[in-house]
């Protein structure tokens, strides 16, 4: 069981980090506003940032350090590494471009956010809460529902499923329509084996969605069969591994479908 509940938590991370980070649309290519001259700070910072969000994390790495080295304030390449090393895992260096970002600029909310992730990876979850509850209650931090679904993961990864309740519903009153904290309550109300509820919460995160996402499909197969609703499952969790890239996710999926072709 405990196995299943870190799988469980590490799908809802590396989808929330996604949507957390990702905001723009993949291109092939990156397209530079007119005002900027190849080869200046913000030539690379606009590089760095398009490769960050097409998920080549090493090159994006490598723009926004050169981008820096060129201009040390440049902000937005010292967040950019911040998230970079967020992805990477690289969780006390990300920790040390938050940080800088805090000094430059006290109300980055995003940073609170971000620092609260690293510190939750880093077990220092007083540090994770402090940060995160900052963020969540900032007036000004226009999506603070990015917040609740990190305090609510801390408080699952602790396994208090009572206090990560309380925070996916305080973020639904945010946005009702937030996939990732929809998710959330699946996995709450799956913990607590009410799993028609845990369907229903399963199946609308994964209708909000633009783009079908493993990790939530995952969990709707993995609930199809507790219901015993053996085909679903199989259908659900075969085309969650047609779109699996991840060896760890693709591993996972076929034991499940094993477990499930021996019933």
């Amino acid at each position: 069981m405990k196995h299943t509940r870190k799988f469980i938590f590490i799908m809802i991370f590396l989808f929330v980090l996604s949507s957390v980070i990702g905001g723009a649309p993949k291109k092939k290519n990156p397209r530079y506003p007119n005002r900027l001259k190849p080869g200046t700070p913000e030539y690379l910072l606009h590089e760095g940032l398009f490769y960050l969000n097409s998920g080549n994390l090493v090159l994006a790495e490598k723009k926004l350090l050169k981008a820096l080295k060129k201009k040390p304030t440049l902000i937005g390449a010292v967040n950019g590494l911040g998230v970079v090393y967020l992805h990477m895992r690289d969780f006390k260096k990300s920790i040390g471009y938050f940080t800088q970002v805090l000094r430059t600029n006290p109300d980055s909310y995003d940073a609170y956010n971000y620092l609260g992730v690293a510190y939750t990876e880093l077990g220092e979850y007083n540090l994770a809460k402090e940060n995160l509850l900052r963020a969540a209650n900032a007036k000004k931090y226009r999506t603070p529902e990015n917040a609740f679904v990190n305090l609510a993961m801390l408080e699952i990864r602790q396994e208090r499923y009572d206090a990560a309740l309380r925070y996916v519903e305080k973020g639904l009153e945010k946005n009702e329509r937030f996939p990732p904290l929809c998710n959330l309550m699946g996995v709450i109300l799956e913990h607590q084996e009410k799993f028609p509820e845990a369907l229903k919460w399963y199946e609308k995160a994964l209708s909000l969605l633009t783009e079908e996402d493993v990790t939530f499909m995952v969990n709707l197969g993995r609930v199809y069969s507790k219901l015993g609703k053996k085909d679903k499952a199989l259908d659900t969790l075969e085309k969650a591994l047609s779109k699996a890239y991840s060896p760890e996710m693709k591993e996972q999926i076929r034991t499940m479908l094993k477990g499930l072709e021996k019933q």
